[in-house]
């Protein structure tokens, strides 16, 4: 079936239109490296706190639990929170479409409906930290510090 012009056009401008307000397929996937250094050791990060590891799209934190880390990649479509939005113990907001996500990565906000991903965390002997990009663990996994 051969479609006219004016369908085309029609069918066509709604793809554009929907890619333009955030229908479309979003931005290409992040992919993290498998070992992320931090550039702290575990005693510099601070209780009640979350920090994005700068050009690295994940995040270090410490609760009263111990130190953990997530992902800082939005899950509504692939936005890098840590370059684009804000990060905090308060939470992180995404400023591409507006979600929002708690200090451990829970939505609170959509347009995003799955929570940021938990990665595991590890010190070496002198107590520098190295994010384990590709390495998923529990929301309730620390590193005792």
């Amino acid at each position: 079936m051969a479609l006219g012009r004016r369908k085309l056009l029609l069918v066509g401008g709604g793809v554009v239109c929907a890619h333009a307000i955030g229908c479309g397929g979003g931005n290409p996937p992040i992919i993290l490296d498998a070992d992320i250094p931090v550039g702290k050791v575990a005693s510099q990060v601070a209780l009640n706190t979350l920090t994005p590891v700068p050009g690295k799209s994940v995040g270090i934190g410490r609760d009263s639990g111990g130190i953990y880390a997530m992902t800082l990649v939005c899950t509504h479509q692939n936005c890098d929170i840590g370059a684009t939005g804000s990060v905090s113990f308060g939470g992180v907001f995404c400023s591409c479409h507006g979600s929002q996500f708690d200090n451990q990565g829970t939505v609170k906000l959509g347009p995003a409906t799955q929570p940021l991903s938990h990665l595991a965390v590890t010190a070496d002997a002198a107590g520098a930290l190295t994010i384990h990009g590709q390495e998923l663990v529990s929301p309730t996994t620390r590193l005792s510090a």
